[in-house]
């Protein structure tokens, strides 16, 4: 999709497709030519309300809609709800339907434009405008007829729309490259994939690219991602991403967890849903995403470091085992109870990575546990942090963003609970609250650093369509964390 920012004559002219976003009450005018027109009868006698989500199609009649000036063939309604309780949210869901309907008409103009005074000013432009774009995402493996993408012009009398449109187009494709790489089947999308990716995302933003390979893995005495990789032909890496302004005066490490397929190794996995395990490595494709994002926004007195823990987790001859004990490359050992726990285990070592840049905060983005899954479903991800001030900071780019965050329990017995009889700590302590353990887990090895650990197992992806997004990965935590980082020296 291509999107620009457009003035009311583009409502007057012969496009297929016109929408205009109307608040629930609304009695004034409606910008469009002959459609409209109609559209405000409508109105008059309530036929159309505008509630949230209502939406009302009209189509040009008989030769009307032909040549200059007669206004759009088709034009939308899209209901956004009382005009005072608008939301963000609401915006950017009615960005999501107008793509929708769109790519259903295969309509390749489009306008969209409110009824009166735009919703939000510049925060509800933003939302729409990430709505639209979120809803061009494709596959790009599935053989389909991909036709050029739609252009579409939104009309909106707020101040630099232009710039903030082009601005929101360029952190949606970080999100979207973050979709593709979890969506890409685990034969394709191999730890060096990623790394490959990483490398490129770097050299296109002017970022500082390393990437660790085994070699240099086993000089740095990096023992827990190695010990996962053992059972997979597959090469494991630790990426380093980073953007560096002239002048910063915090730096933040975001570390992803990159396992690009997990069969759970000796502690194999069900067969049934186990493909769904390509998905496994979705913390790394937005950490990835994000990096793009950073990349093209360039945020200010912020220097942003990109961590990628990329491995298979595989059950071949020589995998790791349950009892093995391994050392990290904090020197701390684990014991290995799960196999399956393996994410942890390569974060470790990864986490211990970040700790070397003397971070002023370090943000993990891990599928961890099934825990939490069952905990808060696909609606949120849980959000671990004992510091209170970062912890507002993410749960208040949450809400702007709305990728939704709940915070979740750091009780001292959690960090109890994983201490091991012949090692430092155990990756496994069974079922009783197994999302809170792993987070305790994660914790030793960033102590002395503000830390956060966001457990997206239930955010990352879904097997099935929403209205707001199609089946697969999701890209959650790019649009969060980018917002974060921008704001990451406000006060208050």
């Amino acid at each position: 999709m291509r999107l620009s920012h457009g003035t009311a004559r583009d409502l007057t002219r012969n496009l297929p497709l016109a929408v205009l976003l109307v608040p629930q009450g609304h009695a004034g005018e409606l910008p469009g030519g002959s459609l409209a027109r109609r559209a405000a009868l409508l109105l008059k006698g309530k036929v159309f309300q505008g509630k949230a989500r209502e939406s009302l199609w009209l189509h040009a009649e008989g030769a009307e809609g032909k040549g200059a000036g007669a206004g759009p063939r088709s034009l939308l309604l899209l209901g956004l709800g009382r005009a005072g309780e608008v939301t963000t949210a609401d915006l950017r869901r009615a960005g999501l339907i107008c793509g929708a309907r769109a790519a259903e008409r295969k309509a390749r103009q489009v306008v969209v434009a409110a009824a009166g005074e735009w919703p939000l000013g510049e925060r509800g432009l933003g939302a729409l405008a990430e709505g639209l774009l979120l809803s061009s995402y494709r596959y790009r493996l599935k053989k389909v007829d991909s036709p050029p993408p739609a252009e579409v012009k939104v009309v909106a009398s707020v101040k630099g729309a232009a710039a903030l449109l082009a601005a929101t187009a360029k952190v949606v494709a970080g999100v979207n490259l973050a979709r593709d790489l979890g969506d890409l089947p685990g034969n394709i999308a191999t730890p060096r994939h990623l790394r490959d990716v990483a490398r490129s995302v770097c050299a296109a933003g002017k970022l500082r690219f390393k990437a660790h390979d085994k070699a240099a893995l086993q000089r740095m005495k990096m023992g827990g991602i190695l010990a996962v990789a053992q059972g997979s032909h597959q090469p494991c890496y630790l990426i380093e991403m980073e953007y560096k302004p002239a002048r910063y005066s915090q730096t933040v490490c975001v570390v992803g967890k990159g396992l690009t397929f997990d069969s759970g190794g000796i502690s194999i996995k069900p067969a049934s849903g186990m493909e769904e395990m390509k998905y496994d490595m979705c913390g790394a494709a937005a950490t990835i995403g994000l990096m793009q994002a950073v990349a093209a926004s360039r945020p200010q007195g912020v220097r942003v470091i990109g961590i990628v823990g990329t491995a298979e987790n595989m059950p071949g001859g020589g995998a790791y085992k349950p009892g093995d004990v391994v050392t990290t490359g904090s020197g701390k050992t684990i014991e290995v109870i799960n196999t399956d726990a393996e994410g942890r285990v390569v974060l470790a070592d990864a986490l211990h990575l970040a700790t070397r840049f003397k971070p002023d905060a370090i943000i993990d983005l891990a599928t961890l546990t099934g825990a939490i899954v069952v905990a808060l479903g696909h609606e949120a991800a849980g959000l671990f942090c004992k510091d209170e001030s970062l912890q507002q900071k993410l749960l208040a780019a949450s809400q702007r963003s709305d990728e939704k965050l709940w915070p979740m329990p750091t009780f001292p017995a959690y960090s109890e609970a994983v201490k091991s009889k012949w090692a430092d700590v155990r990756n496994s302590t069974g079922r009783d609250g197994g999302s809170c353990t792993a987070a305790a887990f994660l914790g030793t090895f960033t102590e002395g650093f503000k830390h956060a650990h966001l457990d997206v197992a239930g955010t990352a992806w879904e097997t099935g369509e929403r209205e707001d997004h199609p089946a697969g990965a999701r890209g959650f935590g790019v649009r969060l964390l980018h917002d974060a980082l921008l704001r990451w020296n406000d006060r208050g």
